[in-house]
């Protein structure tokens, strides 16, 4: 047996289990030579199948993506942001015209004391006010003498500055005094004589609240 040569022969199966293997291999190194760039369409793709994983950074550039191609959320947020340009386009400082705000004119008037009396003591004044447009914003109460309290709808806070006009007659020379608005939004309004301090009515007095 020590004298006896092998020989090796191919059986059929191997043959054919050979032909396959190398069929295989053959078909990948093809499908990897021949695959052309822009070959592989949408169509191709499963959906969510490109994930962001599997995206090399800086893979996708803005050359890249379609004129229209912007994201919900983006589009989302440029609506809410034009929504709120315009919004601010129609306010001063973020409040409406007219609004209050810290700085701003909180509120004007003229008041004519000549027509409170002691019979007559509350009146409404035709004036301004940045916490209510109501036709009653702004109301006066005569106390006493030379001596009136205005309430201001809707006002916790500001400090009033007055001067008089002496309108109707009398001595001219007349001083007028403002508190600041309590956080009832209630003003006391002060008038009286220059050149005596006696307090005095029937003055029209000119009043505006920061």
């Amino acid at each position: 047996m020590s004298n006896r040569k092998w020989k090796f022969r191919l059986s059929p199966a191997l043959v054919i289990a050979s032909i396959a293997l190398f069929a295989a291999m053959g078909g990948i190194g093809y499908s990897a030579v021949k695959l052309q760039p822009n070959s592989v369409r949408s169509k191709n793709i499963k959906s969510g199948a490109v994930t962001t994983d599997k995206i090399a950074d800086g893979a996708v550039t803005t050359p890249k993506l379609a004129p229209d191609a912007v994201a919900p959320k983006a589009t989302n947020a440029v609506t809410a942001m034009n929504a709120a340009n315009a919004d601010n386009a129609a306010r001063l400082g973020g409040a409406a015209p007219g609004e209050c705000q810290t700085g701003w004119l909180k509120a004007s008037t003229v008041i004519d004391t000549s027509a409170l009396t002691d019979a007559t003591p509350d009146a409404v004044v035709p004036a301004f006010d940045c916490a209510s447009k109501a036709a009653d914003a702004v109301t006066i109460h005569r106390t006493g003498t030379g001596r009136y309290t205005l309430t201001l709808a809707g006002l916790s806070s500001g400090v009033g500055i007055s001067s008089s006009a002496n309108v109707g007659g009398g001595a001219a020379n007349v001083v007028t005094a403002a508190s600041k608005v309590d956080a009832a939004g209630k003003l006391n309004l002060t008038v009286w004589n220059n050149g005596d301090a006696a307090l005095v009515d029937g003055k029209t007095v000119s009043l505006v609240v920061f």
